[in-house]
């Protein structure tokens, strides 16, 4: 490749300098459509013929057409563009004509400058050549336009020096006869760039804007998990768009109606992207997007081991990846929280979705279930697809219970519920044939006993954590921070609170402190503080909810599961 590379540098510029992040698959297709041309005679002693097809294939947004347009660009090769449905005629036999005539056509193009490759680009190709299923009904124009290509790629005639490049993010829709060698001999897969590559992308689409002395590359790349090329380019506009907005308000406040020169003023600040990510959602988690509401550890009170094994299942293989990697340590697959109502197992996971740097997926039934069999499957085989695409990613399943529920042993009477084929898949895409290094799964319970004991073995749920009700300092602690935006009387005495508490869960002392609060506005709508008699008062209206008999029953499955 070396050799490639300096014959090219006096012809071509750096390909980095415009496909920042895509420098290896830029490599393999420059071999594919230079090498026969710079080194035919090696290939003529040889006897054999230089790959002919390739396939690129990955999410949308990561660069598949710039990568062909720009390779063809910068070595001069004669490119035909098929733009996927741009063939398809009404009448019969039409889109095969006039896919044969974008076919002579890049052969003619190869064949009048014998120096220069031809490229045939076929973009979005899982739109024409789709998977052919014997015998159905109806798919006789896809299945005659995918004979007609399969003859083009791979008939009597050569196709000389033209090169065939297919684009999808839908690689396992195209039929299985375009995926052989002769057709498609290559296949590259563009994946969701990572950090390194997030970096390079960053300092390209950010190489003409001013920038703020604060603002550090690095740390942008770091907190854009997720994104692809695409997304990089319009977080960088949009950081851009923000930061001349507010220099052009700036003037207008100082009266200067005069925009001229704004623009050229803008610095783009660490504030602006911040703006911009607030307002992009990344492509990879459109569909599954939640808006979860800024929560820190600080939040909760007390469960101090619960949210230290949570900061060793998630933060350590992020942090400390070289330590546990030294040890050989592999990252938890999964979590499971189980404990009473009420005693903070989703507000943990509120945490981790907002301080820890990986992508977040939240699903729960409604967004599972479907009418239709197979949809929920689908649903959860995608879901997981994006997380190993955008890792480290976390996924969470609350009340989990309800979605997988309990296999009955022995019986059959339920084996097509659609329970267990959801069961099935999560077995499988946790702890399955393929690897999901990098996604964490954590699940949230008030029910263990109903959750199948296949998903409770280590490699699935490696930690079990059971999230106990407040104990007095825990108690303490929410009062505390439930009361700390409250002005609080003088006579408030938060230990006493504390102790006459015993039994209430973390979202009883919550509602108590709000329940004494609308007490004191019932009292006097025009009162500036809460009083002991207000939390008093509150505290004879409010019942605990852990009663004595439910917390039998979470001791024993705490001795039994933990």
């Amino acid at each position: 490749m070396e050799a490639l590379t300096s014959q090219l540098e006096h012809t071509y510029i750096n390909p980095a300098s415009d496909l920042p992040g895509l420098g290896d698959a830029y490599e393999r297709i420059l071999e594919v459509v230079q090498f026969p041309i710079l080194y035919h005679k090696e290939f003529e002693k040889l006897n054999i013929e230089a790959p002919k097809g390739m396939l690129l294939y990955g999410p949308p947004g990561v660069g598949k057409t710039r990568l062909v347009s720009t390779i063809a660009k910068q070595t001069g090769a004669a490119l035909t563009l098929i733009q996927g449905p741009e063939i398809i005629g009404p009448y019969l036999g039409e889109s095969e004509e006039r896919l044969r005539t974008k076919f002579y056509e890049a052969q003619n193009k190869a064949q009048s400058n014998p120096n220069k490759a031809s490229v045939l680009f076929i973009d979005e190709i899982d739109s024409i050549a789709p998977k052919r299923q014997p015998g159905a009904q109806g798919s006789n124009d896809s299945s005659r336009l995918v004979a007609q290509l399969l003859t083009l790629m791979d008939g009597l005639e050569s196709r000389g020096r033209l090169v065939v490049i297919g684009a999808t993010n839908m690689p396992n829709v195209l039929d299985p006869a375009l995926r052989r060698p002769g057709r498609f001999d290559r296949e590259i897969r563009i994946d969701v760039p990572n950090q390194i590559a997030r970096r390079e992308i960053l300092a390209y689409y950010t190489r003409k804007m001013v920038l703020g002395a604060a603002l550090d590359l690095d740390m942008l790349a770091e907190v854009t998990n997720g994104y692809v090329g695409a997304d990089i380019a319009a977080l960088c506009r949009e950081a851009a768009m923000h930061a001349i907005t507010a220099r052009i308000e700036a003037a207008e406040n100082k009266g200067n109606d005069k925009a001229g020169g704004v623009s050229e003023q803008a610095v783009v600040t660490r504030h602006d992207f911040e703006a911009a990510m607030a307002q992009l959602v990344p492509s990879t988690k459109r569909g599954l997007g939640i808006d979860v509401a800024k929560t820190t550890w600080t939040d909760i009170g007390g469960l101090d081991s619960v949210k230290l094994k949570l900061q060793q299942a998630v933060e350590w293989p992020l942090t400390r990846a070289a330590a546990m990697k030294r040890l050989g340590v592999r990252a938890p697959r999964g979590v499971l929280l189980f404990g009473p109502p009420g005693c903070s197992k989703t507000t943990l996971v509120k945490v981790i979705a907002t301080q820890v740097r990986s992508t977040f997926f939240s699903i729960n039934g409604a967004a599972l279930y479907s009418p239709y069999v197979g949809d929920a499957e689908r649903t959860l085989r995608e879901t997981f697809q994006r997380a190993r695409a955008t890792s480290p990613a976390v996924i969470f399943f609350d009340e989990i219970e309800a979605m997988v529920g309990k296999r009955a042993l022995g019986g059959a009477a339920n084996a097509d519920s659609v329970q267990e084929r959801i069961l099935s898949t999560l077995l499988n895409e946790m702890d399955g044939v393929e690897s999901s290094d990098g996604v964490l799964v954590v699940g949230a319970t008030n029910r263990i006993d109903m959750i199948d004991a296949a998903l409770l073995r280590p490699g699935r749920f490696d930690h079990v954590v059971y999230v106990p009700p407040p104990d007095y300092h825990a108690r303490k602690d929410i009062l505390l921070i439930n009361g700390r935006k409250m002005p609080l009387g003088s006579d408030v005495d938060i230990d006493k609170l504390a102790s006459q508490t015993e039994g209430f869960s973390g979202a009883d002392m919550a509602n108590i402190t709000r329940e004494a609060a609308l007490l004191a506005l019932r009292h006097n709508i025009d009162a500036n503080r809460v009083d002991m008699c207000h939390f008093e008062a509150a505290l004879s209206s409010v019942q605990p909810s852990l009663k004595r008999d439910l917390m039998e029953y979470y001791n024993r499955m705490q001795s039994e599961y933990t």
